[in-house]
């Protein structure tokens, strides 16, 4: 079992983290803070949607938390209501503080500035605009015109931070691309064609973090081949029914074996082999067929195809060849950096990894640490505050 506060330390750097702690803040931060805690429990749930966070306080109070969890349910301003409402708690003259731009058009739920406005809510404090272009900025307007005193940016670069795979996604159809790779002290990850555990599993458990904050995990074939993954989702936290983890093999001659465990049939995590050419099906697995490119396959089509599907976050993992092209060509957003104490063999790795690349953060854990670097050329257009 994983400690529970190293649990949420992690749960929190897959999902875009480290973020504010509450406990240490003050006023609107405070309670914008513990907004952003609540929309870390609908990550890997609500794609594609966004994991919008909400709490609605009355003269330091809080009255309700609500989170949006599954695309068609209720957003976060109407759960944290109802929460309110169901303590026998009016929300009427309270303050709601939302990670991110209440909407204000009619989708598979009605608006949420209708349900603010009804509830009689008589502030709204927004941590980050909604770039989508049903929203933009109209849901702020809206409140304003009827009377409601809105305030932006509070916290704004964590919840730009926060929702910046889905202003990736709402704006370009592509998925935000973790990257992750596991190395001893001297960059190397073992000899090639051998499996080798790099970091112990200690590390390799928390590590596991990164897949439930994701929609989908995409591996090469060789590293398909040689360690014969599951790829399964196994954060011990639970997960909720609905949730859909795609598992993503690129085999783009389509001669990967059929008794590799990745092909086996797991309930709500379905697998995706990518073909470049024509190949035999496989039972219980989904062809995606991509135009050649490049190392087999046209990466940006096949992340165009998985944004089609409502994979919003996609996680990389395996070797380096996948990892190399995806950098090469300016795809990847973050990488996450596993390194164990032991030494492994084989040749240093050396990934494409310009001077822009700055480190979010770096921790150290019991058997080794974890480092995380972020593209500011692709991860910066979605943050606070929006270009004019």
């Amino acid at each position: 079992m994983i400690p529970e506060p190293l649990s949420a330390r992690a749960w929190a750097l897959a999902c875009g983290g480290p973020y504010p702690d509450p406990a240490d803040l003050v006023g609107d931060e405070h309670f914008m803070a513990l907004a952003l805690r609540e929309a870390l429990k609908g990550v890997g749930h609500a794609s594609p949607n966004p994991p919008v966070g909400c709490v609605l306080v009355r003269e330091g109070e809080v009255l309700g938390r609500g989170v949006h969890t599954r695309a068609g349910d209720p957003h976060a301003e109407v759960m944290s209501l109802r929460h309110a409402e169901e303590g026998g708690l009016d929300p009427a003259g309270s303050t709601a503080f939302v990670t991110l731009e209440p909407c204000c058009h009619q989708g598979r739920t009605p608006p949420c500035t209708d349900a603010l406005l009804r509830a009689g809510v008589a502030e709204v404090v927004v941590g980050v605009r909604d770039p989508n272009p049903r929203v933009a900025g109209g849901g702020i307007s809206i409140l304003r015109q009827r009377g409601v005193k809105v305030r932006e940016g509070v916290l704004g670069e964590a919840c730009g931070r926060f929702h910046a795979p889905f202003f990736k996604w709402i704006l370009s159809g592509l998925p935000w691309v973790s990257l992750k790779l596991a190395l001893d002290p001297q960059d190397r990850m073992g000899v090639p064609g051998f499996r080798t555990e790099v970091t112990p599993p200690e590390l390799q458990a928390l590590a596991h973090a990164l897949r439930r904050a994701s929609d989908g995990v995409l591996v090469g074939r060789a590293t398909a081949q040689v360690d014969d993954p599951r790829l399964s989702d196994r954060w011990p936290a639970r997960s909720l029914p609905h949730r859909v983890f795609r598992r993503v093999v690129l085999d783009t001659r389509g001669r990967l074996p059929a008794t590799l465990q990745i092909w086996r049939r797991l309930e709500g995590q379905p697998c995706f082999r990518v073909l470049a050419e024509e190949a035999r099906p496989l039972p219980d697995v989904e062809d995606l067929r991509v135009p050649p490119g490049p190392g087999g396959c046209s990466l940006r089509h096949l992340l165009q195809e998985l944004g089609a599907r409502g994979v919003s976050r996609l996680l990389v993992e395996g070797g380096p060849t996948l990892h190399r092209a995806l950098l090469a060509e300016g795809l990847a957003d973050e990488l996450h950096l596993f390194r164990g104490a032991a030494e492994v063999g084989g040749a240093p790795i050396h990934l494409p990894v310009t001077q822009e690349w700055s480190r979010r953060a770096r921790l150290s854990f019991q058997g080794g640490t974890w480092e995380i670097l972020e593209n500011p050329t692709l991860a910066h257009p979605f943050h606070w505050p929006p270009r004019p």
